[in-house]
C-alpha cells in the first residue's frame, strides 16, 4: 500500500477515535486497523496498522509503530506535539493554526470544483460530488434496533459504527472534542487523507447521543467497494511497561538528537518519503 493512501485510512479511522472527560483516568487503548475490498470478498481482511494510546496527566499520547510517529494531544496548552522517530523531527502546532488550515484548504478544495467542473465529464462530477460531500456532509443516520450500533449512509461514503453508552455528558462532549481536532490534524498533516467534515459530522452524531465507538468500519463506495474497519481494545489502567513508555516519550521530547522544525518543514519532510 502506498504511504500516502496508509496514512489517509490510518488517520481517518484509528489515531484519534477515543476521549475520555477531563483525562480523569490513566488508560490506554490498543487499535488495529482491517482493510477489505468488495471487489475480492474471499480474501480475509488484512491488517493494514495498529496503533496504541495511552492517556496520562492530562495528556493522550497516540503512537503509530508502522511509521515511528508519536503525536501528543495536549488540550491545556491547545496543541499538539509531533515527532518522527525515523526522521529525528519534531514540531508543534497550535489548533488556532489548525482552524487557519482547514479555512484555507476549504477554499482550496471549492477552487478546485469550479475548476474541474469545466471539463463536463462523469468522472470529474463523481470527484465533484465527492468533494461537495466532504466539505458540506448530511448523512442518513440510522440507529439499530439493539441500540448499540448506528449507520451513517450516503452516496459518497457510510460509516457503521458499534458503541458504548458514555458515562457522561462530559464524556461524550470531551470525546466529541479530541475526535475532531484529531480529524481537522490528520488532513492538514497528511495531505491525502479526506476531508474532516464527515467524521466530524460522526463525532457530534455521537456526542447528541452519549455514544463511545469501538468498531469503526469506513465504507469508501468505490470502485472497488473499499471497506477499512478500526477496532479498539481498551484497558482502564496502565501497566509498568505502559508508564515507562511514557518515560520513553517525554525523554524523547528533550533528547538533542531531534530537531524541532516549524510544521510546514515537518509535513515536507515526512511527506516525501
Amino acid at each position: 500500500m502506498h504511504k500516502n493512501n496508509f496514512y489517509c485510512l490510518l488517520m481517518l479511522l484509528a489515531v484519534c477515535s477515543w476521549s475520555h472527560s477531563l483525562f480523569a483516568q490513566d488508560y490506554r487503548v490498543y487499535t488495529r486497523i482491517f482493510h477489505q475490498s468488495e471487489a475480492t470478498p474471499e480474501v480475509k481482511p488484512e491488517v493494514i496498522a495498529r496503533s496504541l494510546t495511552i492517556w496520562h496527566a492530562g495528556k493522550a499520547y497516540d503512537w503509530i509503530d508502522q511509521v515511528g510517529e508519536l503525536v501528543i494531544y495536549d488540550p491545556t496548552e491547545r496543541r499538539y506535539t509531533i515527532v518522527s522517530d525515523p526522521h529525528k523531527l519534531g514540531c508543534t502546532i497550535d489548533f488556532s493554526e489548525l482552524r487557519n488550515f482547514q479555512k484555507v484548504a476549504r477554499a482550496k478544495a471549492q477552487e478546485y470544483v469550479e475548476d474541474i467542473s469545466k471539463s463536463q465529464t462523469d468522472q470529474a462530477d463523481r470527484e465533484i460530488a465527492k468533494i461537495k460531500f466532504q466539505l458540506d456532509p448530511n448523512f442518513q443516520v440510522i440507529p439499530d434496533s439493539n441500540g448499540n450500533s448506528i449507520r451513517f449512509e450516503s452516496p459518497v461514503m457510510g460509516y457503521r459504527i458499534e458503541t458504548i453508552n458514555a458515562p457522561n455528558v462530559d464524556t461524550a462532549e470531551a470525546f466529541r472534542q479530541y475526535a475532531d481536532w484529531a480529524a481537522q490534524l490528520n488532513y492538514v498533516l497528511h495531505g491525502q487523507s479526506l476531508i474532516p467534515g464527515p467524521r466530524m459530522f460522526v463525532n457530534e452524531e455521537l456526542r447528541l447521543r452519549s455514544l463511545i465507538p469501538i468498531r469503526v468500519q469506513l465504507n469508501l463506495n468505490d470502485d472497488v467497494g473499499t471497506k477499512l474497519t478500526a477496532e479498539h481494545t481498551i484497558q482502564w489502567d496502565l501497566s509498568p511497561t505502559d508508564r515507562e513508555r511514557i518515560r520513553d516519550w517525554q525523554a524523547v521530547l528533550k533528547d538533542p538528537q531531534y530537531e524541532y522544525v516549524d510544521f510546514q518543514k515537518y509535513q515536507r519532510t515526512v511527506l516525501q518519503d
